[in-house]
């Protein structure tokens, strides 16, 4: 094992950021180094008759061996738009010698990259920039049309369209901060709320904003469609819950009708709305408020009906079931529950998630539940026997956005990490018992990791001082990759296994090597 890795030397890097990435290209004359930073570095490997000009170029008496550094030479530096995720290199190189690189971008765009050319001035030049796919920040707002055909997602600056079954984005808008979203009954018109307060209304067809309203004197925290589809409500955190109707108006500038919203009637809360919900029948309205309680509202004469109270954590989301039976809140406090719409008692109370539930959806006519959580995980859920029925891992930082298809056959989310994701119904079983197994295996290991790097902590960690506090052992800028998880741990066994198997063959061969040797003497 001291044989197979050997130390050859070191290579001065232009940055001091610490390294992401080291990676060759295919053909072994280029390396790559990522920092944490915009920067890539390449260096390039001299070939052997370069690597020997050195001692060539020296009388006999001063020879000496190359060095590292003389086998590994700066060959240029890369400076991307954002900061660099990851890079790869292409597997051939062009006809003149030079080679491509892709790097990924934290803006979550993609730079395409020639280098290596024969000009000294310009060694690398960039080729292409894929930035238009996909959102530039996180994505706040998901929202389906009627027909689940469109899907509409929402982030900073941007609003973007895009056909379900193609997967392909139709539609780019430029908008404000976009925080809650829905498809204007006919899906020809889009409207969103703000950060800032304001209603925007789009035209999908002409791809222009067509009206912005001074709607809210805060952010509008929630927004949705009325059952009978003449108008919607919105929630904002200027304490305030608008009813609004639409209507045809006539433009000022084309005279031509165009959608509109008309201004009904205001509920002034006593605390910021976070989200507001109708009952399917538009019998019930359901507003949670910052004080951690939902107020349930009459909607025709908006009489006070019940109070949900019980979250420790304000209420970031809610949905009423199809049947007006159930209301399911979920709360920054990690925990979603179920009431009666009847009596407002609670049904069940059930801690869901790792960390804050961000948004939760009935599937029409059941009482199954999707929830999404800044833990990055989605669940599903069965309300009646309070059963989580599946979870579904895959994003890399918060969900933030969840749209469910008319009838479960799909779900989308939204996330941070600035992907969308759709995840689809199949036929294939689910047995609870299976998946209980996988989480109960799951968090065996997690323990088991847990506990080896508490055992393997510093001496002294941990020790209170004289003052009664924690003694924190100094936590070092660099240091060796020591976080285990249970591929490294597997990995490190095999390591073991066939350590020791090398270990018994050559024992075996030198064993034979000794009887060969006895025989030739004798």
């Amino acid at each position: 094992l001291k044989k197979a890795i050997k130390y050859r030397g070191s290579i001065a890097r232009a940055s001091k950021e610490r390294v992401g990435t080291l990676k060759f290209h295919p053909s072994g004359r280029y390396l790559g180094c990522q920092g944490a930073d915009r920067n890539i570095e390449l260096f390039k490997k001299k070939i052997k008759s370069t690597k020997n000009e050195k001692t060539e170029e020296k009388p006999i008496e001063e020879n000496e061996k190359p060095t590292f550094a003389d086998e590994i030479v700066p060959l240029t530096l890369i400076k991307a738009s954002s900061k660099i995720k990851s890079f790869d290199f292409k597997n051939t190189l062009n006809k003149d010698g030079s080679f491509n690189i892709m790097a990924a971008l934290s803006n979550n765009s993609v730079e395409i990259y020639t280098s290596g050319l024969q000009s000294a001035e310009q060694p690398t030049v960039q080729n292409a920039i894929i930035d238009l796919h996909g959102h530039r920040s996180d994505i706040r707002t998901l929202a389906l049309s009627s027909d689940d055909e469109m899907l509409l997602s929402g982030s900073n600056n941007a609003i973007k369209i895009w056909n379900i079954h193609t997967k392909q984005c139709i539609r780019t808008l430029d908008s404000g901060y976009a925080l809650c979203s829905a498809f204007v009954p006919g899906n020809k018109h889009v409207i969103i709320g703000t950060k800032t307060g304001q209603l925007e209304i789009y035209d999908i067809s002409s791809s222009s904003l067509i009206e912005s309203i001074d709607a809210h004197d805060g952010a509008i925290w929630s927004l949705q469609i009325r059952p009978d589809k003449k108008g919607f409500v919105t929630g904002s955190a200027d304490k305030d819950v608008k009813f609004w109707d639409f209507q045809l108006v006539e433009d000022e500038k084309t005279g031509m009708r165009r959608l509109s919203a008309i201004h009904m009637r205001t509920l002034r809360m006593s605390d910021d709305v976070l989200c507001v919900r109708y009952s399917q029948n538009q019998k019930l309205i359901a507003i949670s408020l910052l004080d951690c309680t939902v107020k349930v509202f009459y909607h025709d004469t908006l009489k006070f009906f019940l109070s949900l109270y019980g979250h420790k954590l304000p209420v970031l989301s809610m949905d009423i079931s199809s049947d007006n039976t159930l209301i399911a809140t979920a709360s920054a406090d990690k925990s979603i529950k179920l009431w009666g719409l009847d009596f407002g008692d609670c049904h069940k109370s059930i801690f869901a998630h790792q960390d804050s539930i961000m948004q939760c959806q009935f599937v029409w006519g059941t009482h199954y539940l999707f929830t999404v959580s800044k833990d990055k995980i989605v669940k599903y859920w069965d309300c009646d026997k309070f059963e989580n029925i599946q979870k579904l891992e895959g994003h890399h930082s918060e969900v933030w956005a969840l749209a469910v298809g008319k009838y479960g056959n799909f779900v989308v989310t939204g996330s941070h990490d600035r992907s969308i994701r759709i995840w689809t119904k199949t036929e294939e079983p689910l047995f609870l018992e299976e998946e209980r197994d996988k989480e109960y295996e799951q968090m065996y290991n997690e323990n088991a990791i847990n506990d080896e790097d508490r055992n393997n902590l510093p001496i002294g960690s941990g020790v209170e001082n004289e003052n009664g506090e924690r003694m924190e052992t100094e936590v070092q800028e660099v240091g060796s990759a020591g976080k285990k998880t249970m591929e490294t741990l597997k990995a490190g066994e095999t390591i073991l296994e066939a350590i020791e198997i090398y270990e018994d063959e050559k024992g075996k061969m030198e064993e034979y090597e000794q009887v060969r040797f006895f025989h030739f003497i004798c």
